[in-house]
């Protein structure tokens, strides 16, 4: 049974075009999840969402450099992978 701080009980009624409905259906439907819940999510986790363009282009930069001392030096290659891994596992 929930405890009575995990129970919804708040309702917000929300305004949106067409459009923006429509997006944000698509982008709920593509993870599963119902508008609402999409909505709930996303608002609660924002500062995280919009972390994570960087954190992909940090991802590509250390593959880059990974791949371009594979040859050389493949024991730094493999722990700059190795490191890359466990930024991303403590993300989430």
């Amino acid at each position: 049974m929930k405890s009575q701080e995990e129970k919804k009980t708040r309702r917000v009624p929300t305004r949106m075009t067409q459009g923006q409905y429509e997006r944000i259906r698509k982008k709920a439907e593509e993870r599963n999840m119902s508008v609402s819940a999409f909505i709930v999510e996303t608002a609660s986790h924002s500062e995280q969402a919009a972390l994570i363009p960087s954190l992909l282009r940090i991802q590509n930069l250390v593959n880059l450099a990974a791949g371009a001392c594979e040859e050389t030096a493949p024991g730094i290659a493999a722990e700059m992978r190795k490191e890359a891994a466990e930024l991303w596992s403590s993300l989430k």
